[in-house]
């Protein structure tokens, strides 16, 4: 065994109860499985991983601080496009409607949102980062529905008061 020689059973159930994280548990419960005497090739398989994926969690086991073992190290990533100071006046910017910047469009959506960083920040983002923006400033984009010509305006209108509306949760 070798890896866990250091390790308990009893530490990595104790650990497997408060890891989160669908991976880092992933790794606890390899662990377990080898202490409790399962071959490589049996945890590779039981864990959808190749065997050098086991064997490379199973010596974190012994690198590392057990409770450490089961999580990467923090990775910087690319820097952002905006900084935190221009984030927040973009955020405090999306919670007025586009027309108080002068744009002629009632609401927000990823196309107005990517023009306006463009034209404020001279920051490019993609379509879909740009969803992410608009859901981590709390607001949603809505696309135009389809209204039915032959609709009776009364009884949409009484349709209408009788549901009861659902915010956002």
């Amino acid at each position: 065994m070798g890896r866990l020689d250091d390790v308990t059973l009893e530490e990595l159930q104790e650990l497997r109860k408060q890891t989160e994280g669908e991976i880092p548990r992933e790794r606890v419960l390899a662990a377990i499985g080898r202490k409790q005497g399962d071959t490589l090739e049996t945890l590779a398989e039981r864990h959808d991983v190749v065997e050098k994926t086991i064997r490379n969690w199973l010596d974190r086991f012994d690198e590392e601080p057990i409770e450490q073992a089961p999580y990467d190290a923090p990775r910087s990533g690319r820097p952002p496009k905006l900084d935190t100071e221009q984030r927040e006046h973009l955020f405090a910017q999306l919670q007025q409607p586009p027309t108080d910047l002068g744009y002629d469009q009632q609401a927000w959506s990823p196309t107005l949102l990517l023009h306006h960083v463009h034209e404020e920040y001279g920051v490019e983002y993609s379509e879909g980062h740009a969803r992410k923006l608009l859901s981590e400033a709390e607001l949603s984009y809505r696309t135009a529905r389809p209204r039915n010509h032959e609709a009776d305006p009364d009884k949409e209108a009484e349709f209408q008061q009788t549901v009861e509306k659902n915010g956002r949760s």
